[in-house]
């Protein structure tokens, strides 16, 4: 049984998955094999346990005996050899590399970006001369005559070496313990010298658990001793693993209780992600890298959106737009083609043999892939329509909400309709290029949505009404989002939300009004552009009509100089005589202003009228002499 129909067998065990009937017999017997050969590795742990110590006495005697002999002399004179050899080549390359990296190492970056930059120069000079160890070491060992098997221990020896060394520089770079303005993981600086440890420890627990049983197998025979120190080493690992979980990829301090409420601990998903790993190396060691790399995209997936984030928090204050978010995306789609990659070289299948199969699990993947990358250029398109349309709205909203609208209310009006328009779009086109891309026929589904489409429409004659209106007001501009408008059906009050069917109208009282579009009817706009204000002034019968018209007009041009009230004029404040009826004159006052401000005018015209009639000794008229007015 492949190590993959062993992986999915238990998957399918474990979830409880029930297959066809016709596949019903097959399932089960995988799934009997899969039970048999968990058996079969847990009997196997229980017997290297238990061999181990009997197993490592014979060794270390034999291991005793072998270098106090010729052959182990020469083995580890040889060895020491090699070491200088190794030693030498990279101390000649420090002699002209230690320069620049000292001078790499000087430079204090100022965002993480920067610090990016300056972590892969150095690495790649750490890196350089770690190669030509490793070259210099494995090269030189061909020219010795080994005893039988000591080759293949040094060679595990050394390739153990440069992965610790390997671990070790990767830590340091990464994690830049005792310098925080280096680091590229966000991490609590008071904490970078433990991870970094942790890190490490880890490392060399993985390294040792890979390359130590390998050459005791080959060499010694030693399969019990092995099995147990890979068996020690894959379980220290996996304990420090969880522990690292919990203590260094917990929620960060400025969550909100809401959203530590709400979502689970990412320290909590790693930890499981791990233990599940392990759970399977335990089962089943062929599914082993399946798993461990199904859990590593796991993990990334994880802990790629805070570090992607983490390199524009100092260069554009933690938000420069829609670059992050669409990285983010790239970066989530790239990791899951290394996963798939990964997964199709650790079941040892060539390339050629999976273009030429026919086998529909793989269509099926290769679809899913297709599937994947029609998400993600689907997701970065929103991704720069949202952001460009939030930029704009965060421009022109204005900082009073209680201000006049002004000519850029236009777009607060569009550019939420144009937004929500433009996901709808895009969703339904990925949904149908999703289906065409799993080769389902579009064309049937395209026609029934058109017979529904239209059933619906003849159902909903209303809602249909609705968003055809509400389409032609926006289109010819009758009202926007911030201004008071007047319905045919006598609702008035200011707009504050347009959605696709309806409008919401805010009354000068409190009460908010939702009007479907079909029945706004004519509407009254009385914050565009404009609007004239008339009031009338009752004065006795035997004022002089001409001296009250100068008053008037005096009173105008001293609100036009005045620093608040004249900029809200459009055109001042003038009077003449309108009507004249038994025992008293009517005279007509009349200014321009923009709409909502001529409440204020009128207030201080009044006062000011008021004030100049009083120097004249010119009292009001009895209002009860008056008689009721005409229409203006």
């Amino acid at each position: 049984m492949s190590p993959l129909a062993r992986l999915l067998a238990v998957l399918a065990l474990s979830f409880g998955v029930a297959a066809p009937a016709p596949a019903q017999q097959g399932l089960t017997g995988l799934s009997m094999g899969a039970l048999d050969a968990a058996r079969a590795r847990i009997q196997s742990l229980r017997t290297d346990l238990a061999g181990a110590p009997e197993e490592a006495r014979r060794l270390g005697a034999s291991a005793r005996a072998s270098l106090m002999s010729g052959t182990g002399v020469r083995a580890v004179t040889y060895l020491a050899i090699l070491l200088l050899v190794g030693i030498g080549v990279e101390w000649l390359y420090w002699t002209y590399a230690y320069a620049p990296l000292r001078a790499v190492q000087a430079v204090r970056a100022r965002s993480p970006g920067e610090a990016l930059r300056l972590a892969l120069r150095r690495y790649g000079l750490l890196l350089s001369g770690l190669a030509l160890f490793g070259l210099a070491t494995i090269g030189a060992s061909a020219a010795f005559s080994w005893p039988a098997g000591v080759h293949e221990l040094v060679v595990g020896a050394t390739l153990l070496l440069l992965a610790l060394r390997l671990g070790w520089l990767t830590v340091g770079v990464v994690v830049a313990p005792g310098r925080p303005h280096l680091q590229l993981v966000p991490v609590d600086p008071a904490k970078a010298r433990w991870l970094a440890a942790a890190a490490i420890a880890i490392a060399c627990l993985l390294a040792l658990g890979y390359f130590v049983p390998q050459v005791l197998e080959r060499t010694a025979q030693a399969r019990h001793v092995a099995g147990a120190i890979r068996l020690a080493a894959v379980s220290a690992a996996a304990l420090l693993l969880v522990v690292a979980a919990f203590a260094f990829f917990g929620r960060s301090a400025t969550d909100g209780g809401a959203a530590r409420a709400r979502s689970i601990p990412r320290s909590f998903l790693l930890a499981l992600v791990v233990v599940a790993v392990y759970a399977v190396w335990l089962l089943s060691p062929g599914a082993a890298p399946i798993s461990a790399i199904l859990g590593i995209v796991l993990a990334l997936q994880l802990a790629l959106r805070p570090l992607v984030f983490f390199f524009w928090q100092d260069e554009a204050g933690g938000d420069s737009g829609a670059l992050p978010s669409i990285v983010l995306a790239a970066a989530r789609f790239v990791v899951l083609l290394l996963g798939v990659g990964a997964c199709v070289i650790a079941l040892d299948t060539p390339l050629a043999t999976l273009a030429a199969s026919e086998s529909p699990v793989l269509q099926t993947g290769l679809r899913l892939v297709g599937v994947a990358t029609l998400a993600l250029l689907t997701h970065v398109v929103w991704i720069g329509v949202r952001t460009a349309i939030d930029r704009r709205l965060a421009e022109v909203t204005p900082s009073d909400p209680h201000a006049p609208p002004d000519p850029s209310a236009r777009l607060l009006t569009l550019l939420p309709v144009a937004r929500v328009t433009t996901a709808v779009v895009l969703l339904t086109l990925l949904i149908l290029s999703s289906l065409w891309a799993l080769g389902i026929e579009i064309t049937p589904l395209l026609a029934g949505a058109g017979v529904v489409g239209l059933a619906l429409g003849f159902g909903a004659q209303a809602l249909v009404r609705d968003v055809i209106s509400g389409i032609f007001y926006l289109a010819e501009d009758a009202f926007r989002v911030g201004e008071y408008i007047e319905s045919g059906s006598n609702i008035k009050g200011r707009v504050e939300r347009i959605t696709v069917r309806s409008v919401a109208l805010r009354h000068h009282n409190g009460p908010l009004h939702f009007v479907p579009y079909g029945s706004l009817g004519a509407v009254r706009n009385a914050s565009r552009d404009w609007v004239v204000d008339k009031f009338n002034l009752p004065l006795p019968i035997d004022v002089e009509s001409e001296k009250i018209r100068k008053l008037i007009k005096k009173v105008g041009d001293d609100l036009m100089q005045d620093a608040a009230i004249g900029p809200l004029l459009i055109e001042p404040l003038k009077g003449k005589l309108y009507r004249v009826d038994p025992g008293v004159k009517i005279f007509r006052c009349k200014f321009r202003c923009p709409p909502g401000k001529q409440f204020d005018v009128r207030a201080q015209a009044l006062r000011r009228i008021e004030a100049a009639l009083k120097e004249m000794g010119v009292p009001f008229a009895d209002l009860r002499l008056v008689p009721p007015a005409g229409k203006a």
